[in-house]
């Protein structure tokens, strides 16, 4: 099974998508599309999220300083 999603701001073009997609014997739904934030990425979204949904998300803040592992997970960690 493929999943296609398809981003438009014309609800007459997603209406003829959608309108060819059932000519072709394919199923089509539409649904809002919402974009990846810290919400989403901690609820979930309700479907997997796409390779280049994802790289978008994670390259968002690509400018900042990365942080150390040990220091991130410091307080997890027993005391040497």
């Amino acid at each position: 099974m493929t999943t296609l999603i398809i981003k438009s701001d014309s609800d007459k073009k997603t209406r003829l998508l959608k309108q060819l997609a059932e000519e072709l014997g394919l199923s089509a739904t539409t649904q809002d599309f919402e974009e990846l934030g810290i919400d989403s990425m901690v609820k979930g979204i309700g479907r997997k999220a796409t390779d280049e949904e994802l790289m978008t998300y994670l390259s968002k803040e690509i400018e900042s300083e990365p942080i150390d592992l040990e220091v991130a997970f410091s307080k997890y960690l027993p005391a040497k």
